[in-house]
């Protein structure tokens, strides 16, 4: 499993970025881009799927000429995009006999990436308000009773909900379903075959779940 985490840039640097990147990425991801009405959202989708295109190449997942273009998609019916072998064939791409799986997220101040060759999922987020974590009846509906000892017993409770958020979502992506509201609160105390990993940063919290088989 390799990942990375960037944060966001300046409006400036943002709008050369999603100058330079437009005409490079499949028409698919092109649209996508092009949909979202405010600079930020051109600018994670565009600079996340070129940040995936590195990571898969930089770590062999695919060739050296492999391009940017090439890197074409579709999404299942959760949204959770996956690798196709061409824009008008929806079989999976696999490379030298192996699949590729990837998880992608962006938040206001950061946006992440992970590949690896087993089901994966990588989710960042903003730290989390002082009003929220003081909000019971959102923590009721978020986090199990045992995590919300963990969050009120810690020195910075807005970290450690927010940890706690993100190795949920993460979770979520890497199983493939979605956030599936009514398990929430306890999904991170049910079974499940994952590792969980989180990266703090000041002003966010990047966690990875990724398969506990390494096989």
């Amino acid at each position: 499993m390799f990942y990375i985490v960037e944060t966001i840039p300046d409006n400036q640097t943002m709008q050369a970025v999603v100058a330079e990147l437009l005409p490079l990425v499949p028409l698919v991801r092109r649209n996508k881009a092009l949909r979202y009405k405010h600079l930020h959202g051109q600018f994670c989708c565009l600079r996340a799927w070129a940040l995936l295109h590195e990571l898969l190449v930089s770590h062999q997942f695919l060739s050296a000429g492999f391009s940017l273009a090439e890197l074409t998609y579709a999404e299942d019916e959760h949204g959770k995009p996956w690798l196709t072998s061409s824009p008008d064939c929806n079989s999976p791409l696999i490379f030298d006999g192996k699949t590729i799986c990837f998880s992608l997220s962006h938040t206001a101040n950061a946006l992440a990436v992970a590949i690896d060759h087993q089901p994966v999922g990588i989710d960042v987020e903003a730290l989390i308000s002082k009003q929220r974590v003081s909000d019971q009846h959102f923590l009721d509906h978020t986090m199990s009773a045992k995590e919300q000892v963990v969050i009120h017993q810690s020195a910075n409770p807005q970290v450690a909900f927010t940890e706690l958020w993100t190795r949920k979502e993460a979770l979520f992506k890497a199983i493939g379903t979605g956030i599936n509201m009514s398990e929430l609160p306890g999904v991170l105390e049910s079974p499940h075959a994952f590792t969980l990993q989180s990266i703090v940063s000041s002003d966010y919290v990047c966690s990875i779940a990724y398969s506990s088989d390494r096989r």
